[in-house]
C-alpha cells in the first residue's frame, strides 16, 4: 500500500505498567490484535519525562527504568479504531499522532512542494533480515542518504513489534545479518 496513514507513537518508561502487565507488552499485543501493518518497540538509552527524573544507561543506578517508545503505522481507520484502547492502557507518558505515508511497493521520484516552510522527516523501518543487493537494508539506506547529502541519519534497533499485522519478537542475543 502506498497510502496516507497515521503514525501512532507512545513514549513511556520501561517499568510502566497497566494493571499487572508491562505497558510495552500490552501496547504491542494491542497493535497485534488490530493487525497494524507495522509497529516497533524501541528502548532508549537516556531521557526524562514529565516527572523530570533522569534515566540513563551511563550510571547503573539510573538505568533501571529507561525510556521506551512504541511506533505503529497503518491506515487512519485502523489507527483510530485502536486509539481508545491505547488511551486506556496509557495512564501517563505521551501519545502522539502524525500523518504518515506507508510505502510497501516501489515508488518513483519523491517531489516535495516548493517553498516548504517546515522541516521534512523521513523515517524508514526495515527488518533485521531485509537485504538490498546482498547487504543489510539499513546499511544500504544510510549509505544512500549519506551519498545524497542528507544532514543526518540514525539506525535504531527494534526489540519487538509487528510486521504485516503479525507480532515479531527480536532475537536479541542472535547474531545480526551484518555480523554473521
Amino acid at each position: 500500500m502506498n497510502a496516507d496513514c497515521l503514525k501512532l507513537t507512545t513514549y513511556f518508561a520501561e517499568h510502566d505498567k497497566t494493571g499487572r502487565r508491562f505497558l510495552a507488552d500490552a501496547l504491542l499485543d494491542c497493535y497485534a490484535r488490530h493487525e497494524f501493518a507495522t509497529s516497533v518497540l524501541l528502548r532508549g538509552t537516556e531521557g526524562f519525562g514529565s516527572r523530570q527524573h533522569l534515566q540513563t544507561q551511563r550510571l547503573l543506578t539510573l538505568s533501571e527504568d529507561l525510556p521506551m517508545v512504541t511506533v505503529a503505522v497503518d491506515t487512519r481507520q485502523r489507527i483510530e479504531q485502536a486509539l481508545e484502547e491505547v488511551a486506556a492502557l496509557t495512564s501517563h507518558g505521551l501519545v502522539t499522532l502524525e500523518r504518515a505515508r506507508l510505502l510497501t511497493s516501489p515508488i518513483g521520484e519523491v517531489r516535495l512542494p516548493e517553498g516548504l516552510a517546515e522541516a521534512t522527516k523521513l523515517t524508514i523501518y526495515v527488518g533485521r533480515g531485509e537485504r538490498v543487493a546482498g547487504r543489510p537494508a539499513f546499511l544500504a539506506v544510510v549509505d544512500l542518504l549519506h551519498r545524497h547529502g542528507v544532514d543526518g541519519a540514525t539506525v535504531l534497533l527494534g526489540v519487538d513489534g509487528t510486521a504485516h499485522g503479525v507480532r515479531q519478537r527480536a532475537a536479541l542475543l542472535a547474531a545480526t545479518p551484518a555480523c554473521r
